[in-house]
């Protein structure tokens, strides 16, 4: 059995915010915990954060990455220096790392990854992925793994993330910080498996585009028209307007079968344009979508977010079957916090979740707001935009 602990702080001091973390945690340097998932907003020394958790924690193996913002048990930040881990400790745990990850190479890169990891954990039963939130491909990732692990293994995490203007996305493993890096934990334990619940906020349009030209993560044409200026043409804004201005008002919907659209409960599942190419008509995208895809204009409807949260907290309870979760780990879109909530509301909504799996007993919990999310739907792994991913540890049966 693996054991979890959680912990927070907002401390501006990076050597304050680890000892405070670890603290809450339950770890000192005399039980140090076999692993330490560590999310971090990048106002940090992220340098000495990796330092003063190996001294907080001797022997550990760190993994985690940035965001722009962190998620803790009955706690979430924003600020420019907030830090949240979660802890575990057990047998059944391996962890391998590759550098080097791009969008053109996002498939090789996750399969050498995937098969470093499998010689020493052939057996594991679940994975958690964090990988670098830009020039990437996430359905590529997936690919990847699922060449070495098979389709059935569930997939949990996201892409790392930023919440200010400077476009770094690192990932950590142990001592290193790697801008275009890839994490994997394989976690064997048999008695665990993973519950995942996901949702999104938006809401289809009448808009519906068809891809005339795309190479890459790269989207050049909707409609035999350049993407970007058609796209902000459809919301009524210049074309000039930088993406992420408008994050929340151009999700890019791709049709779902019904089966699929029930588990979700979401007509769409979602891509978001991140960045511009230098012509300016050009965006990126985290995906590669071939010429002849059909993609619905998506906008966030505040609403529908709020009231997505409570039924996607009451699907997992259902999912749950009475089982109290070991752990949970969240990845959130970064849309979903500052770019389009205040702090009271963003505070209300996590609050709500946390407390509506039990209001006594503080689950360890731990979150990313980033730049995509991975999750099972309909029993595929499937990478997300725009969503709350929330994968609960549960005891089997």
């Amino acid at each position: 059995m693996l054991n979890f602990g959680s912990g927070h702080s907002k401390a501006v001091n990076t050597r304050k915010a680890v000892a405070e973390s670890l603290e809450s945690a339950g770890i000192g340097p005399e039980h140090s915990p076999k692993l330490v998932v560590v999310h971090t907003t990048l106002g940090h020394d992220l340098p000495q954060m990796l330092s003063s958790l190996r001294e907080g924690a001797p022997g550990t193996q760190i993994v985690g990455c940035t965001g722009s913002g962190v998620i803790g048990s009955g706690w979430v930040s924003e600020a420019v220096r907030a830090m949240a881990l979660v802890t575990v400790d057990g047998e059944g745990i391996t962890v391998a790392s590759v550098a080097g990850v791009s969008g053109e190479n996002s498939r090789s890169k996750a399969l050498a990854c995937a098969e470093e990891l499998r010689v020493q954990a052939p057996d594991a039963n679940m994975l958690m992925l964090l990988g670098p939130g830009l020039n990437v491909d996430a359905d590529a990732l997936i690919a990847g793994v699922e060449a070495v692990f098979g389709p059935d293994v569930p997939i949990f995490g996201g892409l790392a993330g930023f919440g200010g203007t400077i476009p770094r996305t690192p990932v950590f493993h142990d001592d290193r910080i790697l801008d275009d890096g890839l994490v994997l934990i394989g976690f064997t334990a048999p008695d665990l498996e993973l519950v995942q619940m996901e949702h999104h906020g938006s809401l289809p349009r009448p808009d519906r585009f068809t891809i005339t030209a795309a190479e890459g993560q790269r989207l050049d044409e909707l409609d035999g028209k350049p993407a970007w200026p058609t796209l902000m043409a459809s919301i009524d804004m210049p074309a000039t307007t930088p993406p992420m201005e408008v994050v929340t008002l151009i999700g890019l919907g791709l049709d779902l079968s019904d089966d699929d659209q029930r588990e979700y409960d979401n007509a769409k599942i979602l891509r978001i344009p991140l960045a511009l190419a230098e012509n300016g008509t050009s965006c990126y995208l985290q995906y590669s979508l071939p010429e002849g895809t059909v993609v619905t204009s998506c906008q966030r409807d505040e609403h529908y977010l709020f009231e997505g949260a409570t039924r996607l907290m009451e699907r997992l309870k259902a999912r749950l079957k009475g089982r109290q979760p070991l752990a949970i780990f969240q990845t959130d879109c970064m849309a979903r916090g500052r770019l389009s909530h205040n702090v009271v509301e963003k505070d209300g909504i996590i609050r709500d979740m946390q407390q509506s799996l039990s209001a006594e007993l503080a689950i360890p919990w731990v979150g990313v707001y980033g730049f995509a999310e991975f999750g099972v739907l309909n029993g595929r792994n499937r990478s997300h935009n725009y969503t709350t991913t929330l994968s609960a540890v549960v005891t089997t049966g």
